[in-house]
């Protein structure tokens, strides 16, 4: 702090403004001079060529610049010097508060904010991470139960279409010698749902455990059973009392259909089929749509769902004060062998379209350090490549 104090003296600006002038005055004067004389000196020598006399006047030359230079110097230092030393310390003030320069108490909090940011970040992204996760096994839990859901409906339509088809070829195999006991068992026949569903065919998904997967399809045949018994039940009286009350009719036809003659019994047989093909048709059809009703209904469950699933997961994202970040990735060389395929990109998207000077100064360091390899007063080692050449660089002493 002394020292400080002592720079920026009153009468340490004052010698500054008295001795400043003085100086390069006298500086200006020996450049000027020293100009015109070697400006004289190159003159003469374009005029006549260079020979022993001129060298001997330019080396001579050459030396009174160079303690010239040297007398400039010593006038101009103290006055350069404590310009110097006032910068530096004005200089020094500014980086000491700068939060770019290493361990100042601004880049230190800054490195403090970074180390922070970087925690709240990766605690997001592991939030992040977590939410989707749940949301991926809701979704599939979700799937899975509507496709177990659609695969039971699937058993149970095929328990239904085939006792259906029973009851068709039972009515369909009616005759006069077998009326009485084929009507008895259209009356009789059993409209309890046998509960014989075949083995679910469903992806299962890996996200969820197998034991609660196998819980979810038993808990959902568990409240599908009672729907399907009351709609089995429903269906098949329908169709049985539906084929009762044709019965008499159909026993009618099958006793016009004994006295008929041969084509009269054709007409007639033609008819039957028909109309039993009409109606088992229209059944089927009327099966059909009922079943796609229901699918429908059951996508447009499967959708609310899954939009109120979402809605649900996005209303209870946690706002949370997070700081400003700039997230920019930060190339990091693991070993040496990293740094020629740094320099591979770096040449394909921009070294290759440089200048020659251009690259001649990026690469200064390693062209001296070749030039001193070649140099070498023995073992010198020199770059073989059509692409480079050798010239002897010649200075006089």
């Amino acid at each position: 702090m002394a020292n400080e104090v002592a720079i920026i003296k009153k009468e340490n600006v004052d010698m500054i403004v008295q001795s400043a002038p003085q100086s390069y005055n006298e500086n200006q004067v020996s450049h000027d001079r020293c100009i015109q004389a070697g400006q004289t000196l190159l003159d003469a020598i374009s005029q006549s060529g260079m020979n022993d006399h001129f060298d001997q006047k330019a080396a001579a030359f050459i030396e009174k610049a160079r303690k010239t230079v040297k007398k400039m110097n010593e006038k101009r230092s103290p006055v350069t010097k404590l310009f110097d030393e006032i910068r530096t310390q004005f200089t020094s003030m500014e980086s000491e508060v700068d939060p770019t320069k290493k361990d100042t108490i601004p880049y230190q909090l800054q490195q403090l904010r970074n180390s922070y940011a970087a925690k709240k970040r990766e605690e997001a992204e592991r939030q992040r991470a977590e939410e989707m996760r749940k949301q991926m096994v809701e979704q599939a839990r979700t799937k899975y139960l509507a496709d177990v859901e659609d695969a039971y409906r699937n058993n149970f339509n095929a328990i239904l279409n085939t006792s259906i088809n029973q009851f068709t070829a039972l009515n369909n195999s009616v005759t006069l010698d077998n009326y009485d006991q084929l009507a008895e068992e259209i009356k009789n026949f059993c409209v309890v749902m046998p509960e014989t569903f075949q083995p679910l065919s469903v992806i299962m998904p890996t996200c969820i455990d197998i034991a609660e997967l196998r819980l979810l399809a038993d808990e959902t045949l568990k409240g599908l059973l009672p729907k399907f018994r009351e709609q089995y039940r429903f269906e098949m009286e329908s169709n049985r009392d539906t084929l009762i009350d044709m019965l008499p009719s159909k026993k009618k036809e099958l006793e016009r259909l004994a006295k008929a003659n041969a084509e009269e019994k054709k007409r007639i047989e033609a008819d039957m089929k028909a109309r039993e093909a009409e109606n088992a048709r229209k059944a089927e059809e009327e099966r059909r749509r009922k079943a796609e009703e229901e699918r429908k209904q059951a996508e447009l469950a499967r959708q609310n769902t899954e939009m109120t699933f979402l809605f649900d997961a996005s209303a209870s994202g946690v706002t949370a004060y997070n700081p400003k970040t700039s997230v920019k990735k930060k190339l990091v060389p693991l070993n040496p062998e990293a740094f020629m395929p740094i320099l591979s990109m770096w040449w394909t998207q921009e070294g290759c379209a440089l200048s020659v000077e251009e690259l001649s100064k990026i690469f200064k360091k390693q062209l001296t350090f070749c030039e001193k390899l070649a140099n070498k007063s023995s073992d010198a080692v020199f770059i073989a490549s059509e692409h480079i050449c050798y010239e002897d660089e010649v200075k006089a002493k």
